[in-house]
């Protein structure tokens, strides 16, 4: 009787235990797989001034409408390869767009892996996480950014391919999601593990 008493507790905190960490964990392995096969597009203004805002704005259209032949690819190491060898020449053609343009701002072009947090994008939602990125600094970089999805080709002009082309089912699945809890626990998950990298 006496076993019963202290049994019954401690199998039922088990099992509310792993009710709770299965779909957790489910969550952060499918999150995971969902930033490995992502490449992003992210620039950052050089200060969140309204100007410096438009001009990040700016050069985000032109960097669409004219790279999409540097920085494509028809897998997502193609794509990374691609934007890597051609840092340079995406450099070379922001720096000249922002002169023609009249402003004196340089940027920085790299290749980089880096923390995000879930960001809400169209028509569905991308888990935070460490996910690969070309990163475009204008100026200082430290005003807010602005940022999309070059593999699958979400954002390029003339884009034909989806998601659903590169994800598995659950993954489709989370990132569908607009928002859900799913995503703060992964979040919450991914800063935690960055912190303790970091």
């Amino acid at each position: 009787m006496k076993f019963n008493k202290l049994f019954i507790p401690i199998f039922l905190s088990f099992v509310l235990i792993l009710g709770v960490t299965q779909p957790v964990i489910a969550a952060v392995k499918t999150s995971e797989g969902i930033s490995n096969k992502v490449f992003r597009l992210h620039i950052l203004a050089n200060s969140d001034s309204t100007k410096d805002q438009n001009i990040k704005l700016m050069l985000k259209n032109y960097v669409l409408e004219n790279t999409q032949d540097i920085i494509g690819g028809k897998t997502l190491d193609e794509a990374i390869e691609n934007a890597k060898n051609n840092t340079k020449e995406i450099t070379d053609m922001c720096n000249n767009y922002l002169k023609s343009k009249g402003l004196e701002y340089k940027v920085k072009v790299n290749v980089v892996k880096e923390y995000f947090k879930t960001r809400v994008y169209d028509d569905f939602t991308l888990p935070a996480g460490k996910y690969n990125s070309l990163k475009i600094e204008i100026g200082e970089g430290k005003g807010h950014n602005w940022w999309c999805i070059v593999f699958p080709s979400v954002c390029l002009s003339a884009c034909t391919e989806s998601m659903s082309d590169y994800l598995d089912d659950d993954e489709m699945e989370l990132v569908s999601n607009t928002y859900s809890p799913k995503f703060k626990v992964v979040e919450l998950y991914e800063s935690v593990k960055e912190k303790i990298k970091g």
